[in-house]
């Protein structure tokens, strides 16, 4: 018997002194395999990281200036109709002043006559716009030199190039309600092509002789001039963005390229160069089912000048035939990423050296402490023989002391780890939600809404003027503005919204299972709360407010997009107001 615990004994000594050193021997193999591995990721993932990023640059790019085009476009659309209605308003004040200076001196056909001689030189953009006159059985009063040959006869069954019976529609809109826009297509005189043109028209009821009288001028021809300027702007912008903006139609004109000029008004089915030809037909093409997509191509690098592979994100602009992109060349991204990769072996081999060096002097390190380990266990285990019974006993009494006490210290840490989780997720002035937390819970509840088919609203509101707020009365006043006025939103709410503040002065509402008609009642109250509510400062407080409704399977960032435009447009409106 004694002679097998000798034995024992032995193997106990002698276990710590081959097994320590041996594993820590495994630990440090085992980090330098792992540094392998994650060289060879970082390696294999730095390409896909760069293109990705230059992919989305390159998207939002294009995504703002397609933004800021609509944009122009509206305000071409604006300016037109006031064009239009300004020209027939002021005809119709002529003939007015006209008709009451002559009245009662004149006949109703000489008045008649007096209007038409003083109408008939009004006429702009080469004769293509003009005044004309009609009374309510068609007769063409005033007519164009082109259609002078009508005057006299009725023209009630005239249609424009789409088929419709547009006089009959003037008339009826006349007659209804006095004034107003219509839209219709023509052929512009002179024009050998015979394409018919959009064109707006205003046409107002005159009040006398059964007469109206209208004015009309083409889309094409009011946005040509405001498309040079647009591209000059975008060609300033393109040249001072790393990667140049370049448009084209679907007829394969070149509108824009910065760096080619000589492609500028020339049309590629005109050229001699079936490479160019080849090109604009696989963008077009690849437009023709959707209105955006990255497109991979050819085309000579302007540093290189070589023919070399691009990428480039094209998009459709909306009511134009406009396709307009931008682009980086793989050559690119290969010297750059050829950089990072030279860094991360120079820092993988510097960790090599490194971990090799540690553990050199962790396994002398572990040796000595292994003897010290084998011989104080040979030492305790001698002793353990004469006094196993009384150890023993005093192993269960610590047990038992232990258990108390991990007892204890768990519920401390789990008291400990929920004020952690509100500290974390809790706005420190306001007491809602911080950004973290209401982000955290909107794309939760997106997720929720995209499998239930729930209807969704988010609402984001922002405190008008608070800048001056602050600046007159001073933070502390503005801190106090804030938590009043989270208080009078709250009790503005449901128990199911979730209120949390964005930032600064933007806070956002999380409306679940909600439409848009519900959620505008819900802001509209709110909004009116909060501008009837008397804070402590002489100064009114009001907020402007964006509300969307989430669209299926939209991702948290466009929806936020759509919510920072309208903020944007209640804001632009004169704040006070919501936009949905």
């Amino acid at each position: 018997m004694e002679k097998h615990e000798n034995k024992i004994l032995k193997l106990i000594t002698l276990l710590p002194l081959i097994t320590i050193p041996l594993c820590m021997g495994l630990v440090i193999f085992t980090i330098i395999g792992s540094l392998n591995n994650n060289l060879n990721n970082m390696v294999k993932n730095v390409e896909n990281n760069f293109i990705n990023t230059q992919k989305e640059s390159v998207k939002d790019k294009v995504h703002s200036m397609v933004d800021l085009i609509n944009h122009k476009n509206s305000i071409i659309l604006k300016k037109l109709k006031d064009r239009i209605e300004d020209r027939v308003l002021t005809a119709h004040k002529i003939s007015t002043v006209l008709y009451e200076q002559y009245k009662d001196v004149k006949t109703p056909d000489e008045i008649k006559q007096l209007i038409i001689t003083t109408l008939r030189p009004l006429q702009w953009n080469n004769q293509e716009s003009f005044i004309w006159i009609l009374d309510y059985n068609g007769i063409f009063e005033l007519a164009p030199k082109y259609l002078r040959h009508l005057e006299g006869s009725s023209i009630l069954n005239f249609k424009d190039s789409s088929g419709r019976y547009i006089i009959k529609e003037e008339i009826q809109l006349c007659k209804t309600k006095g004034q107003g826009f219509l839209t219709d297509t023509f052929t512009k005189p002179n024009d050998i092509t015979k394409k018919s043109y959009k064109q707006i028209a205003f046409v107002k009821s005159f009040g006398h002789y059964d007469w109206y009288m209208g004015s009309a001028e083409y889309l094409d021809t009011a946005t040509k001039k405001s498309n040079k300027e647009l591209l000059k702007s975008i060609e300033k912008i393109s040249l001072n963005t790393n990667g140049y903006l370049f448009i084209i139609n679907t007829q394969g004109e070149t509108l824009l390229n910065p760096i080619n000029k000589k492609l500028l008004n020339t049309n590629v089915h005109d050229l001699d160069n079936k490479f160019l030809k080849d090109t604009y037909a696989k963008f077009i093409k690849s437009l023709q089912y959707k209105n955006e997509t990255f497109i991979l191509y050819k085309w000579k690098n302007n540093q290189t000048k070589k023919l070399e592979k691009k990428l480039s994100y094209i998009s459709k602009i909306p009511n134009t035939n406009w396709i307009i992109g931008s682009g980086f060349y793989a050559s690119s991204i290969k010297n750059i990423t050829e950089k990072e990769i030279n860094k991360l072996r120079d820092d993988y081999n510097l960790k090599i050296q490194y971990s090799i060096f540690i553990g050199v002097i962790a396994i002398l390190i572990s040796l000595i402490v292994s003897y010290f380990i084998s011989r104080y266990i040979k030492t305790r285990f001698l002793n353990y023989q004469n006094n196993i019974i009384d150890k023993t006993k005093e192993l269960k009494e610590l047990n038992t002391t232990l258990e108390h006490k991990v007892q204890n210290r768990t519920i401390e840490l789990e008291k400990h780890k929920k004020s952690l989780e509100v500290l974390a997720t809790t706005d420190a002035l306001t007491k809602v939600h911080n950004r973290y937390s209401i982000m955290q819970i909107l794309i939760k509840e997106i997720d929720k809404a995209n499998k239930s088919e729930l209807p969704l609203c988010i609402l984001m509101y922002d405190i008008d003027h608070f800048k001056s707020v602050n600046d007159t009365y001073g933070h502390d006043i503005g801190d106090e503005v804030l938590i009043d006025m989270t208080k009078v939103i709250q009790k503005s709410l449901r128990e199911i919204d979730l209120l949390g503040r964005y930032g600064g002065e933007e806070f956002i509402i999380i409306l679940p299972n909600t439409t848009l008609n519900d959620a505008n009642i819900i802001a509209q109250r709110m909004r009116r709360c909060i501008e009837k509510h008397k804070f402590r400062i002489e100064k009114k407080v009001t907020i402007s407010i964006g509300l969307v409704q989430h669209q299926k399977n939209e991702k948290h960032e466009d929806l936020f997009k759509r919510l920072d435009n309208l903020l944007y447009k209640s804001k632009a409106s004169g704040r006070n107001t919501l936009s949905s």
